[in-house]
């Protein structure tokens, strides 16, 4: 079963169900580079990389792309720089690239990732209001917390709690040692959502008015020690963006995304189902003051092959190059596009999920079987 795409429906139709790119580097496996077409490590951080790949998506019928930040480089060990010479190291600005690929291509939608644990509401606020101009209703909004020391250490800021390795698989550990952090993120997320609010839209005037001031609020917030913010901000807000959050599966993520955020994705497991992640996402939102109805999507990484044997002999090429077993934090689907296509609309008819987040091993060979053989 393939996953039938209507390319001129509204992509962002309350009825579909929407697949979304996470474009990062040459893949998200560890050997992605290794194993990836390309042949030169500068193609990763040029322009034409991103648009082509931008749109590839949006011709091949993909609603969404996501881009990932971080203030350190990227590591195969836990909270510690690997110092690995085979791997993709380093990412674009993903406001840059964002601006590049909603100015350039047609993809329906760019999901834009901005650390909150290190930077300021106002800056961030006034990023997204200005993608929000270049492609109206094109813009997504992911706040990324930060409980890595490196990204404290490489922006000089406070230094914030940190997981050990044996944390990440125990959901209340996570809760205990980042409540802070989230119910900073929290915070953070509503002080922009305030400061969007400041120079809105319709304060701009028309003919002889270029602007009507009074329409134009300042505003000051003190938020957690980490921040202040004040407006109002320096751009208008054309179009409001949404936000999404990544949820891992524990009770701070989800509160999170169920007190502040429209779309939430979700990390799958073998121990932990999409069903019984979702009866825990709802739960807490139940519980969540004011909170509404958030969009649950899925978050898989997947390795496709002609066969299901081929795409796990491929897998077993890229642990190998890697010289460990892939074992990221949510499920990784092993098999065809087909049978993708068919767990995915399981997922939909049976749980309702709006949508999904498909993670390619190498983006390459993955990124491009997505594009041709699932969305069609």
């Amino acid at each position: 079963m393939d996953m039938d795409r209507n390319s001129d429906r509204d992509s962002m139709d309350p009825g579909s169900f929407r697949l979304g790119l996470a474009l990062e580097g040459a893949g998200w496996h560890p050997a992605s580079w290794l194993s990836s077409s390309l042949t030169e490590a500068a193609e990763v951080f040029s322009g034409g990389y991103w648009t082509n790949w931008g749109r590839a998506a949006a011709s091949g019928g993909i609603d969404f792309v996501t881009l990932e930040d971080g203030l350190s480089l990227q590591t195969n060990r836990f909270g510690t720089s690997d110092q690995a010479r085979d791997r993709v190291r380093g990412r674009l600005d993903p406001v840059v690239t964002a601006a590049l690929l909603l100015a350039t291509t047609d993809i329906g939608e760019v999901v834009v990732s901005r650390n909150v644990t290190h930077t300021n509401p106002f800056h961030v606020a006034a990023q997204m209001a200005s993608l929000a101009a270049i492609g109206p209703g094109r813009v997504t909004w992911r706040p990324q917390v930060s409980a890595d020391a490196r990204d404290a250490a490489a922006v000089g800021g406070p230094a914030t709690p940190r997981l050990r390795p044996e944390d990440v698989y125990v959901p209340t550990r996570i809760a205990r040692r980042l409540r802070d952090l989230f119910r900073d993120a929290e915070d953070y997320v509503r002080t922009v959502r305030e400061l969007w609010r400041t120079f809105p839209a319709e304060s701009l005037g028309s003919g002889d008015t270029f602007l009507h001031r009074d329409m134009v609020a300042p505003l000051r917030l003190t938020g957690t020690e980490r921040y202040l913010a004040a407006g109002p901000l320096t751009v208008p807000a054309l179009s409001t963006p949404r936000v999404a959050v990544l949820a891992h599966h524990a009770l701070e993520p989800y509160r999170l995304a169920a007190a502040v955020a429209d779309r939430v994705f979700v990390t799958p497991s073998q121990e932990h189902p999409v069903s019984s992640l979702l009866t825990a996402f709802r739960e807490i939102e139940r519980l969540t003051p004011d909170a509404g109805e958030t969009e649950v999507y899925a978050d898989v990484a997947v390795v496709l092959g002609d066969t299901d044997e081929h795409a796990k002999a491929r897998l077993a090429r890229l642990d190998e190059a890697a010289g460990l077993a892939w074992a990221p934090d949510t499920h990784v689907f092993v098999g065809t596009a087909d049978h993708l296509g068919q767990e995915l609309a399981r997922w939909r008819e049976q749980f309702g999920l709006r949508g999904v987040r498909l993670r390619p091993a190498v983006l390459s060979d993955d990124g491009d079987r997505i594009v041709r053989e699932l969305v069609r």
